[in-house]
């Protein structure tokens, strides 16, 4: 167990880390400590329940892969406990995304910190963040219209405009952060249909779009989007769980640019990939 506090820290600043890489995990406490935070390390999910029952901590950060427990079990019974539900949990991954994704209550997870490479700075600048307030999406979403369009701010300058076209809502929660926070101006839509009404009302610098969506599938959408001039020369990215070789190969004739697998591609290169087909 690893624990710290200043002067300035409230009982209430207590951060519960459950973290099953010991030098991982000591680094990002030592860095929070050092930020002011009180912090509780533990290694296992057996401990992690019952400390969060005892302590109460302000924030959990959890990593998705624990040596003796099921970490998704962990946010189950923590979200069936009234007194537990509300206290907020960064969930870590380092494979790019969690695998069991479907897994996760719905609104068990206030923040996401997905990448390949571990880094307790990174992390703690997240948590900092928090704690500060400035963590939100600065969009909206139409009432009956499951679209959600972030509109540049006065001091933003000229955003780079994406489509994406997704329609997993806990991918949704997680990209939507990362798309704008990273700049640009988002239109999201769930299917085909609502993609070609968007494409007429709003000219985007790049399309993203998943394969297995509801109704058209995105080789269909892209096959429309192909046979219209207008369209025809926006660049295209598939970001697909389908990893097959004629799919691939389907993409690229269509005239996709891109093809990034979700598991196995970090946020971090998702964003890199879709600024490096708008330059």
């Amino acid at each position: 167990m690893a624990a710290g506090t200043t002067n300035n820290v409230s009982k209430r600043d207590k951060i519960l880390i459950i973290e099953g890489h010991v030098v991982f995990g000591q680094q990002v406490a030592e860095l929070l400590t050092n930020e002011g935070f009180e912090t509780i390390l533990v290694k296992n999910g057996v401990e992690a329940m019952k400390m969060i029952y005892d302590k109460l901590p302000r924030l959990i950060i959890l990593n998705s892969i624990l040596p003796d427990t099921d970490s998704y079990e962990i946010l189950e019974k923590k979200n069936a406990e009234p007194l537990l539900k509300k206290i907020p949990v960064f969930l870590v991954s380092t494979q790019g995304m969690p695998i069991n994704m479907r897994r996760i209550p719905q609104g068990s997870v206030s923040e996401f910190v997905l990448s390949f490479k571990a880094d307790a700075t990174e992390l703690v600048d997240k948590v900092k963040n928090y704690f500060a307030g400035t963590i939100k999406v600065d969009g909206a979403a139409a009432k009956g219209n499951p679209s959600i369009a972030a509109r540049p701010t006065a001091n933003s300058g000229e955003k780079k405009k994406l489509l994406w076209i997704e329609d997993d809502k806990l991918i949704t929660t997680i990209l939507t952060k990362k798309f704008i926070s990273s700049g640009f101006d988002l239109i999201h839509v769930i299917n085909g249909e609502e993609a070609l009404q968007s494409l007429e009302t709003s000219m985007p610098d790049v399309i993203v779009l998943d394969l297995l969506l509801p109704g058209m599938g995105g080789l269909d959408i892209m096959q429309k989007i192909d046979m219209n001039p207008k369209y025809k020369k926006i660049p295209i990215m598939i970001l697909s769980n389908l990893d097959k070789q004629s799919d691939r190969d389907k993409a690229k004739m269509l005239g996709a640019k891109k093809f990034l697998v979700k598991a196995g591609t970090s946020l971090d290169q998702i964003v890199e990939e879709i600024k490096e087909m708008c330059s």
